[in-house]
């Protein structure tokens, strides 16, 4: 099975290929206001380069959110167009579930997400999660035991939690992809998943 995975949602825009749980090509490139070109000029590279089509894909997949909303339209508009023109499957994963396949197994495992605000969007455990100031979040976790945090807000919560396990290794599409063929429990529809209006 072949499988577009594409992330735009955070930092970092991370593009894969994978067939079968090997990896064909990938790329990856600090968000910018350029995205949408790059996004779509590296995904008809990597196909040349691995002699496919856009109708050789079985499954794309891309981030849906939280994040950053600029990369999330980007992301998802590209990737759309693409199914729709294609007629490929497209599906959404979100950011804490994307964030949480970095993470090792704990007692209570907390992923914190970067909003460019004050406040960040957290999930603990499988929680619903909220969007709420890091002080907030470390209050409500005070008489919790063990803990991992990741995501790529994690070292904001240092300061408030300096006992837990951070994980400092961030997810790519490589991930994502498999991610997506591993765990269809986790499938959403391709749309943007906001915390905030």
């Amino acid at each position: 099975m072949i499988c577009l995975a594409v992330n735009t949602a955070t930092q970092i825009l991370s593009l894969a290929l994978v067939r079968d749980g090997v990896v064909l090509a990938e790329a990856q490139t600090p968000e910018s206001r350029d995205q949408g070109n790059f996004l779509l000029t590296q995904i008809d590279k990597m196909l040349v380069g691995s002699n496919l089509a856009y109708e050789d894909i079985d499954l794309m997949v891309a981030v849906t959110g939280p994040g950053s909303f600029t990369g999330i339209r980007i992301g998802l508009a590209a990737m759309r167009g693409i199914a729709l023109a294609s007629n490929r499957p497209l599906i959404g994963i979100n950011s804490f579930d994307f964030f949480a396949t970095a993470m090792q197994e704990s007692e209570h495992r907390l992923v914190a997400v970067e909003s460019w605000r004050e406040e960040l969007y957290f999930r603990l455990d499988d929680q619903e999660p909220v969007n709420i100031k890091p002080v907030e979040m470390a209050k409500q976790l005070e008489s919790v035991g063990n803990i991992t945090i990741g995501g790529d807000a994690a070292e904001k919560m240092r300061a408030f939690l300096p006992q837990a396990t951070f994980v400092t290794k961030e997810p790519t599409a490589v991930d994502l992809a498999h991610l997506a063929l591993a765990r269809p429990d986790l499938h959403t529809e391709a749309v943007p998943f906001y915390l905030r209006a």
